[in-house]
């Protein structure tokens, strides 16, 4: 019986449109701080977002999972920070953020645009 080994990660060729070493990519994400004060399951979230979003280098799909992640962290955000809102989806959720004031018009604009 033999035992097959994975290859050692190549970076996605499509990364280098965004950066060109993985620790320019790491630069990147270091800045992207989970904020004080968030609940604990939105910071556990963010920080596998940024963790996908660095390995995005080797693994472009994951680019794409960081931004979901990103998202469910905004939701349980949103959800812990504006009373009584059941089971609204995550659309209206974005919304009464915008008007209650947690959300710029702007953050708002491209969170929807995200989701």
């Amino acid at each position: 019986m033999s035992t097959q080994r994975l290859p050692f990660p190549v970076p996605d060729e499509r990364a280098h449109y965004f950066v060109h070493s993985y620790a320019d990519l790491h630069d990147v994400v270091e800045v992207r701080v989970v904020p004080v004060g968030v609940p604990e399951a939105a910071a556990t979230v963010l920080r596998t977002a940024r963790e996908l979003l660095r390995q995005s280098y080797y693994c472009y799909g994951f680019s794409n999972v960081a931004v979901m992640h990103s998202l469910i962290a905004v939701e349980i955000v949103l959800r812990d920070r504006i009373p009584d809102v059941g089971t609204k989806p995550l659309h209206q959720l974005i919304k009464q953020g915008a008007d209650v004031g947690i959300l710029t018009e702007r953050q708002a604009e491209y969170l929807d645009y995200g989701r």
